[in-house]
């Protein structure tokens, strides 16, 4: 059953994968390196700000089993419609000191970033409440029915109706949120109605109290990962910011693996109270995710540059470059979120914080020295420093919390039989 949802997960993530190259080679060929640099910086905005509200939001994977769903659904739009507010107020501060708020925040795109963020948070509530159920099958459709409505939804921007900036990919995004969270409300609100007692007071206290370590985690980590964005802006514009972004996603695509192996652990330990249960999964899972991470990540650099000069535009030469530099740090995220969604799981997500902090504080000098000095490939390398110092420190908290050793980590006989009776009771199944 659990190779069966991991499989299942995987090919959602396969095709999400895909459909995100696509998205690449329109934006590459059709946008070029600036627009697709602004829409970079769009939509960092926006998980930014999705983090803030997830402060509350993402407890629910844990408390769906185990608390009164309509008080967390009210709980959440509160804080959802309270974070809107203060980002708003934010942007109309800022908006007195243009040459710092453009750098933030592209000329135009103020609004349109508030209202996504709120159709993106309904979204993220409506799977975190599918994924706390345990219905992996609804989680992977909705999550499906996403990034198939990027793709065709900007295509038809493109080529139906000659949009060739960065509103493509934002009109995309309308479609891509706005759908699958009317269409998500739809399969979770039937369970909400069972019990409309309100418990609010309590239920956000606790979801906060959880959801604030993870979250935070959460926001330092995308930081760990995006602040470059910024600082490439600063230093050589939008057109770099662009070619970075797409050498980032293409990298960041190989870590479907670990995430939808991550998805179900959740998910799993969640519902579980075995912490030697949680412990052997989790070393199990990370075994597989770091080797297949691998394996993906040493065909993605054996693709030549010409290869990428031909399929993206001259404009994206730059990109195998940014990869390599990335690698080490992909392959530390295959770790990373295994790893973190362990602690998650078994309820001790301050250390899940604790490693984004470590990694932060490895960011922080290295992206002030190595742009300017190396440009992309300096980005690449701080993310990736940044990544190895965070799964360096949960190794250790694992470790000590778990009483693991390090030959526990190493791939062993029964690791792989137990793979193979996987696959056979799933053959056997059908």
């Amino acid at each position: 059953m659990l190779l069966r949802k991991i499989i299942g997960t995987s090919g959602t993530r396969i095709l999400n994968a895909l459909s995100s190259l696509v998205v690449l080679w329109i934006a590459a060929n059709e946008l070029g390196a600036s627009a697709w640099g602004i829409a970079g910086i769009i939509l960092l905005d926006i998980s930014l700000i999705i983090l803030v509200v997830e402060l509350m939001s993402s407890a629910l994977v844990f408390y769906t089993p185990r608390k009164n769903m309509y008080s967390m659904m009210v709980a959440t739009m509160l804080w959802t419609l309270l974070i809107l507010v203060l980002t708003s107020c934010l942007f109309f501060g800022l908006s007195f000191f243009p040459e710092t708020y453009e750098i933030m925040v592209p000329r135009g795109y103020g609004v349109h970033i508030i209202v996504l963020v709120f159709l993106n948070s309904m979204h993220s509530f409506n799977l975190n409440v599918l994924l706390g159920k345990r219905n992996i099958l609804a989680f992977n459709s909705l999550f499906s029915l996403q990034f198939l409505l990027l793709l065709v939804i900007m295509a038809a921007c493109v080529y139906v109706m000659g949009i060739k900036d960065e509103k493509a990919y934002v009109f995309a995004m309308y479609a891509s949120y706005g759908v699958p969270a009317a269409v998500g409300l739809w399969m979770v609100l039937p369970e909400m109605w069972h019990d409309r007692s309100l418990q609010l007071r309590k239920t956000a206290k606790d979801m906060l109290g959880f959801g604030s370590m993870t979250q935070l985690s959460s926001i330092v980590h995308l930081i760990n990962k995006r602040l470059s964005y910024f600082v490439i802006r600063h230093f050589a514009g939008f057109a770099p910011v662009g070619v970075y972004n797409s050498g980032v996603q293409l990298t960041e695509g190989l870590r479907l693996i670990g995430q939808s192996i991550s998805l179900v652990q959740y998910s799993s330990i969640s519902n579980s109270n075995d912490p030697q249960f949680a412990k052997q999964l989790s070393l199990q899972l990370l075994k597989f995710s770091v080797i297949l991470t691998s394996l993906a990540m040493l065909l993605l650099i054996a693709i030549p540059r010409g290869v990428f000069e031909l399929i993206l535009s001259k404009d994206f030469g730059d990109i195998r470059i940014v990869i390599i530099s990335l690698a080490p740090g992909v392959i530390a995220l295959s770790a990373n979120t295994i790893f973190s969604h362990y602690f998650s799981g078994t309820g001790q997500p301050k250390y899940n914080l604790m490693a984004s902090v470590v990694g932060l504080a490895v960011t922080l000098p290295l992206v002030f020295v190595l742009i300017p000095l190396w440009g992309l490939p300096g980005a690449g390398l701080s993310a990736s420093s940044a990544y190895l110092a965070a799964v360096i420190y949960q190794w250790m908290m694992f470790k000590k919390l778990t009483k693991s050793k390090l030959a526990d980590v190493l791939l062993t006989m029964a690791d792989i039989r137990a793979f193979a009776d996987g696959v056979k009771r799933l053959l056997h199944s059908k």
